[in-house]
This record gives C-alpha cells, sequence and structure tokens, in this order.
C-alpha cells in the first residue's frame, strides 16, 4: 500500500511538473523571410502644361524696351561705314504668333548721319519695324532665337536737314537703314532671347518636387518625390497663348515615421524634346507601413487585453510583427496561465471600399496550433484570435483621404517662381495592390488629376 501511494505521488509531481514546464513554454518560431522578388520602380509621368499669355509676354518687353534700342555714334564702327544712327521707340510694342514664329511690329523713331562726298546728310523720320523671332530649345535649357526685320514702313518719311531747308531722301534712309539692319536685329535678339529663358522656372520646379512633405503629425504621413527625367513638348502658339507641355518622370514614397532620408538632386537633367504628353498626370506611390508602425498601432490596441476561457485567463504583454513571403507573422507575448510566445500567421490585402489593409485569414501558425493543442488548447475557444485579426487592421482611409487633401490644397495655388503658378486638381486615387517587403506592408497607388503652370508678368 505505501509502495503504492509513493508511486501515485511520483505521477502527481510528475504531472504538475509537466504543466509548469508547458505553462512557461513557447511555441516555435516561424521565423523571417521575405520573397527575392525584383520589384521595378513605380515610374509616374507627372505632366505639366505651360501657358504663357501672349499680352504678358508684350506688357513684360514693352516695359523693358524703353527709350533708345540702337545706338551706333561712330562713322568708323560696322566696317568704316561712315554712318551714325540711333533708334528710338516711340510706341507701345505689338505682337502675333505664326507658324511657331514670335512677329512684332515696333514703332521706332530713327536719326543717322551720313558722310558724303560734299560733306555729312543728317536725317529722321519714323517707321515701323516689322520683325520675326524663331526660337528652339537646347539640351542645356537655353533658349536659341534668330530675329530679322522682314520689312519696315514709314510712317514719317525721312527728310534730310541742310542748310537750305528739308529735301525728301527716303531711297538714302532706306539704304542706312538696310544697311543697320543685321546689327540693329543681332541687338534686339539678345534683349529676347535673355528674357525668354525657362530654365530657372524648370529648375525652381525640379528643386521644389524633391522636398520631403509631412503630410500628417499623427500618422507621422511623409511623401517624397523623386524626379529622373525630364521632357518638353515642341511649343505652339495661338492669337493670345503660347503653350507646351512638360512631362517629369519620377518616383513616389509614402512613408510612415521618420522623416525619409532626402538629398537633393540639383542638377537639372537635360532636356528631352518629345512629340505629346498625356493631359493628366498619372503618379504611382509607393506608400509603406512600415512594421515598427503596424506594431505600435496594434499595441494600442492589444498590449493590456485579458483572455479569459473557464479558469484560464492571460494578459497580452507585447506585439511583435515581421514577415515570412508574402505573409505578416504576429508574435503575442503572453502572461497569466500560459507564459510564453505564440504566432499568428496572415496576408495583407487591401480592402478597396473601406481603404484599409486587413490580414482577414489571421490564425495560429500550424507549429502553434501543434504545439497549443499539446499544452494549452484552451486558448482555441477564447476570443484572443478574433481579437489580434481585429487588431491587425490599418486604416488607409484617413491616410488616403489626408493625401488627396493636402495635394489638392497645394494644388489650388503653388507659386513656384513670381509670376509662375502651379494648380491643378486630384480625380482620384486608388489602390494597386499590396505586399510584403523587409520594411514593412508595402501599398501601391494610383493618382491621376489634371495640372496647369501659368506663366505672367515675365
Amino acid at each position: 500500500m505505501q509502495h503504492t501511494s509513493f508511486l501515485f505521488i511520483l505521477a502527481l509531481m510528475g504531472f504538475f511538473s509537466f504543466c509548469k514546464s508547458t505553462k512557461n513554454a513557447s511555441a516555435p518560431n516561424p521565423g523571417e523571410q521575405y520573397n527575392a522578388v525584383a520589384e521595378p520602380p513605380l515610374v509616374s509621368t507627372i505632366t505639366i502644361p505651360v501657358n504663357i499669355s501672349v499680352n504678358d509676354l508684350v506688357n513684360s518687353l514693352n516695359t523693358r524696351l524703353q527709350g533708345v534700342l540702337y545706338e551706333d555714334n561712330s562713322y568708323t564702327d560696322n566696317g568704316n561705314d561712315d554712318l551714325m544712327m540711333k533708334v528710338s521707340k516711340t510706341q507701345p510694342i505689338t505682337m502675333s504668333l505664326t507658324g511657331g514664329a514670335l512677329k512684332y511690329r515696333v514703332p521706332v523713331k530713327i536719326w543717322a548721319k551720313q558722310k558724303m562726298f560734299i560733306g555729312t546728310a543728317e536725317a529722321e523720320g519714323e517707321l515701323a519695324l516689322n520683325l520675326k523671332t524663331t526660337y528652339t530649345l537646347n539640351a542645356d535649357w537655353s533658349l536659341n532665337t534668330y530675329t530679322e526685320v522682314e520689312y519696315h514702313e514709314w510712317l514719317t518719311k525721312p527728310v534730310l536737314k541742310t542748310g537750305l531747308g528739308n529735301v525728301g531722301i527716303e531711297t538714302i534712309a532706306n539704304l542706312a537703314l538696310n544697311r543697320s539692319k543685321k546689327t540693329l536685329s543681332q541687338t534686339l535678339d539678345r534683349t529676347i532671347s535673355q528674357q525668354f529663358t525657362l530654365k530657372p522656372y524648370v529648375q525652381e520646379a525640379w528643386n521644389a518636387l524633391q522636398a520631403p512633405v509631412l503630410l500628417d503629425e499623427q500618422y507621422r504621413m511623409w511623401v517624397k518625390t523623386t524626379p529622373i527625367s525630364i521632357g518638353m513638348t515642341p511649343l505652339v502658339s495661338d492669337w493670345t497663348t503660347i503653350r507646351a507641355k512638360i512631362a517629369v518622370d519620377c518616383l513616389n514614397d509614402v512613408t510612415f515615421g521618420e522623416k525619409p532620408t532626402f538629398r537633393e538632386n540639383s542638377n537639372l537633367p537635360n532636356l528631352t524634346h518629345i512629340n505629346d504628353a498625356p493631359e493628366e498626370f498619372q503618379v504611382r506611390i509607393a506608400t509603406d507601413v512600415p512594421f515598427a508602425e503596424a506594431e505600435r498601432l496594434a499595441k494600442t490596441m492589444m498590449v493590456g487585453q485579458v483572455f479569459e476561457s473557464g479558469n484560464n485567463k492571460v494578459t497580452v504583454d507585447d506585439i511583435q510583427l515581421w514577415g515570412n513571403n508574402d505573409r505578416v507573422v504576429v508574435n503575442s507575448k503572453l502572461s497569466g496561465s500560459f507564459n510564453g510566445n505564440i504566432y499568428f500567421i496572415g496576408k495583407p490585402v487591401m480592402n478597396v471600399e473601406k481603404n484599409r489593409i486587413e490580414v482577414t485569414d489571421l490564425d495560429f501558425h500550424t507549429d502553434t496550433r501543434s504545439f497549443l493543442l499539446k499544452s494549452a488548447s484552451w486558448l482555441f475557444s477564447g476570443p484572443i484570435k478574433k481579437r489580434m485579426r481585429e487588431a491587425m487592421t490599418f486604416p488607409l482611409d484617413e491616410n488616403i483621404s489626408e493625401l488627396k487633401k493636402s495635394v489638392q490644397q497645394t494644388l489650388n495655388y503653388y507659386p513656384i517662381q513670381p509670376g509662375v503658378v502651379l494648380t491643378g486638381t486630384v480625380d482620384s486615387i486608388t489602390v494597386e495592390k499590396t505586399q510584403v517587403t523587409a520594411s514593412g506592408i508595402r501599398v501601391d497607388l494610383f493618382s491621376k488629376g489634371k495640372l496647369s503652370v501659368d506663366v505672367k508678368g515675365l
């Protein structure tokens, strides 16, 4: 009898020892690994129509070209032409656009003094110069212009001033003017090419695109654009506007957490000439929810939660997340009737209707299930799996709405430089796919909208 009692006590000790060891054990760790798939970059195209008002150009040209336009006070320059000449603007310049060229009419007063075999002859008159400027954009964004005087028309016939009175000398004046047209055209050409420079505006836009922008302080949501190339369609015109489209190929990322590292690429790439560009911009954005940020959100819902099943009770002390190929592993550290780690696993998907990431198939990992069947099967009947699945929900509706709202506020009126304003609308932001990466859960967004750049008062 004593022998039987002793064996019974040993059996009880072994049973309680087994219970104690399983109570403090952890399920096998499923490990961390990621699919080695080369993911092509999400290249976006931002198309920016540029509209330059002809009236603004004319007003600016009239402001900058005042008084004396050309002056030659020497008989010996220009190949000893024996001619002195001064050309002054008398009325506002008018401009039109025809066949890809700028055509403008410049009313001027001309004074000329010509050496002649009998002495000197001085003449003056008023005429309108009709000029044409053709232009091309170089790869370095500089503007090549070629200006020529197509013809002139006399508004006041030129007269020769002599001691005997004024004598009409239109033929002589025409000859003098024709000899000076090349020099006059070159002078005007320099003024126009300096005024119609696009590079400073494009450079400013290129730099402004690259700075990370904090869209939401609570979610610490940042957007970062990295432009990689830029192209421009040919300049075209109608009676009121010069138009072109600038197309920027770029990479876009939205991240959560700390400000992304940023190093500005200030080197504006060479211009690529393109025939056309889409009317609307098309932007693909890689939105990362880092595991650290997902953990923070999950912990706010789960850490401290108590789950009971019969006489058993556990508390969630900590949550950790990592990737296992295309799935997310949830490491849950429990204390109470069971002390140790158990693991859930599931595949994150995007719920388009609710604009949120969900792990709808979240369940106990296979090894965790086998382990708990032997040690703590009561956890299966508790609500912990249901609550954990609810915690593995990361709403993006507010993020996407905030992204759209913030971008739209910027596009309502965004001055690039004085007189250069970017405006536009964001029509839609949709989700393309969801995947697990080494850094977290990535959602690829696709946005469409329209942009425009108005250039005023150059």
